[in-house]
Parts: C-alpha cells; structure tokens; sequence
C-alpha cells in the first residue's frame, strides 16, 4: 500500500482549509473515475479545522490526521488536545515530528503519545530521523524508531513511519536517494524482526512536485510526506498521481 501525507503545519485557517480540502477531494474523483488506483491519501490540518473537514470528508478518498496530541486522557494540560479527543474526528495522529522535538519532545513523551494513539483506536504516524547525516544516522534513526515504539506491539497495531532526516528540511536539495535507501531498509528490518506483518515506511523531508518521483520510484518506501507541496491542488495532486504510479510499478512480492 502506498501513502501520500500531508502536512499542512501551521498554514491555512479554517475557510483556507476546508476551500483547499473541498478542491483536492474533488480532483480525487476526477481520478478514480479516470481509473486511477488511488494511494491511502492523509491530510493532516491545524486541529481547529478537523471539526468541519470530518463533515465533508470522503473516506474513500482520503483519510485525517491530527498533527499532535498529549498521551493524558485529560487534566491540566491548557493548550493540548488528548487523543482520546481525537476519537472520532482523526484515523491518523503524527507523533515526533523534529519541530516536536527541537521544542523540547522527548523518546519517552512520543512512545506514551504513541500508545495513548493505538490506545484510542487510531493509527499513529511516527518520525523518526537523524539530525546530521553522519556515520551514525542509521543508528540514531533507527534507536528513534525502538524508542517511540516502546509501549506498542507492532505485531497488531498498525504504526505508520516517517523516515524525516532533519537536516534536509527546508534544505535545497533533499536527502540522496541512495541514503534514503539505506536507512529505510534497516528500520523496515528492524519491524520485520519485532513482527510487524507490513511494515509501511514513507520519506518526509523538502518533498516537491518536482522531486516526489525519486522518492516513490524507490522500492522500499512506500511513499512520502509533504507540506509546502500540498498547500495547493495542483502540487498536491502532481504528487498523489507519482506515488500511484510508483505503487503500480513496483513488484509486489
């Protein structure tokens, strides 16, 4: 199966979101009536828009996700959002993202946000990544992932992983792809190894319109992340239409 998340950060007001939202929706029918297999598409909006694009949501299109939750079902906590308040208004909740942790987030408040996700019946989209691409960024990509799974059996609860190399965020060229690669395969390994049944990995990291293809060309990912790119329907759609094209290509066995 391949994914297309995006991550519309802290961009697009409600009225913004739910025009863009409405739009990208309705290309996707334009696209399933043209035949195309569609990728399990994610849109991740600031929280205070998930309200109202649940009303219009087209679940056979495309699925939400919420960008951030706190692991406490509630309490005194002014600010955050429970995921037992996301029951119900989300499918996915994304926990780790590097501007998490460069805020303070750490390994251990991501696997208990991890688990309060899995707990709630939703699926959780994990970030894993290094901060510099040195010798050891597979280790430390890799010592993320063991962490932020800590308190979930991968061999039942579905996780979705975002491999996000921090340093090439916003950078003018994306991570080679050969890198990309490498690590992949290590950290899909490492699920296999702890009995995930189909392990998913995507790649989140400066990812275009113009660049998604050699991300989704590569054989062990199984699609991408994005924000920039999908904050209007044309970019959004260029790289939905790349991804279900790889997931075509590519061997299935």
């Amino acid at each position: 199966m391949a994914y297309v998340v995006a991550n519309w950060k802290m961009y697009l007001g409600p009225r913004e979101a739910i025009a863009l939202f409405a739009r990208v929706q309705q290309r996707l029918r334009q696209e399933v009536a043209s035949a195309l297999e569609l990728p399990t598409v994610i849109v991740c909006p600031p929280a205070i828009s998930l309200m109202a694009m649940r009303d219009i949501a087209d679940g056979r299109l495309v699925a939400l996700g919420a960008q951030n939750c706190h692991w406490e079902p509630r309490g005194a906590y002014t600010g955050e959002i429970s995921a037992a308040m996301l029951e119900g208004l989300a499918d996915y909740v994304m926990v780790g993202h590097s501007e998490r942790r460069r805020a303070g987030e750490t390994d251990e408040q991501i696997a208990r946000k991890v688990a309060a996700v899995a707990a709630n019946a939703m699926t959780p989209i994990l970030f894993v990544g290094e901060d510099e691409p040195t010798s050891g960024a597979t280790q430390r990509a890799q010592e993320r992932l063991e962490r932020g799974l800590a308190d979930v059996d991968v061999s039942c609860q579905p996780v979705l992983v975002v491999y996000e190399p921090t340093w090439a965020i916003g950078a003018d060229a994306p991570a080679a792809a050969g890198h990309v690669r490498g690590v992949v395969a290590r950290l899909k390994q490492w699920l296999t190894d702890n009995g995930a049944p189909r392990p998913a990995i995507i790649y989140g990291g400066t990812v275009t319109a113009d660049n998604a293809g050699q991300f989704t060309a590569i054989d062990v990912l199984d699609g991408v992340g994005a924000t920039r790119a999908t904050l209007d329907e044309h970019g959004f759609m260029a790289i939905v239409r790349q991804t279900a094209r790889a997931g075509i290509e590519k061997p299935t066995g």
